[in-house]
């Protein structure tokens, strides 16, 4: 993975990734529930997700990699829901919540869908767009289709993992996308 800018600073502890279990889908299918398994997440309650940085499809503020030192402190942070209930997921606001750029989805139920991802792979990207690059990919490692995911969106991740502002964001959206 050298072609990959250079993992997290010394400064910078592995982050925490925590997600608020909706009960909306077969638990057994849950990403976060696997990675909890292997000890690589936590569920924790939805007053301790918004003291972590938490994607949110909805928000207004996008992800850029200076939030990467509010990763490391507090954690990255997931609504583990159902995209056929997203309204549900809509209606929760979340304190710092910031919402991806656009990115294809890898995994079975949407696969090639523009930000139909799953919570892995939205925890997965937000890892390699602020620098913990490795840790991502141990994650989507957990996974049989994970490396689909890095695989189909290398150079957006690349590139957005570079950007400075959201008009930056922005544009290299667009050049992808």
């Amino acid at each position: 993975m050298n072609s990959l800018p250079e993992t997290y600073p010394a400064f910078r502890k592995r982050p925490q990734v925590l997600f608020y279990y909706m009960h909306q889908d077969d638990p057994r299918k849950s990403t976060m529930k696997k990675l909890e398994r292997f000890g690589l997440a936590k569920s924790v309650p939805l007053v301790r997700l918004n003291r972590a940085v938490t994607l949110a499809h909805d928000s207004e503020k996008s992800l850029l990699p200076i939030f990467g030192k509010d990763i490391s402190l507090h954690g990255i942070g997931v609504l583990e829901g159902s995209w056929n209930r997203s309204e549900t997921l809509s209606a929760i606001r979340m304190k710092r919540g910031l919402k991806l750029p656009t990115l294809l989805a890898a995994n079975p139920v949407n696969y090639g869908k523009p930000f139909r991802l799953s919570s892995v792979e939205a925890v997965a990207a937000a890892l390699f767009i602020t620098g913990f690059q490795d840790f991502g990919i141990e994650l989507l490692g957990k996974f049989t289709w994970g490396h689909v995911f890095y695989d189909l969106n290398r150079e957006p991740l690349l590139e957005y993992s570079r950007c400075t502002s959201e008009e930056e964001l922005k544009e290299a959206e667009e050049q992808f996308f």
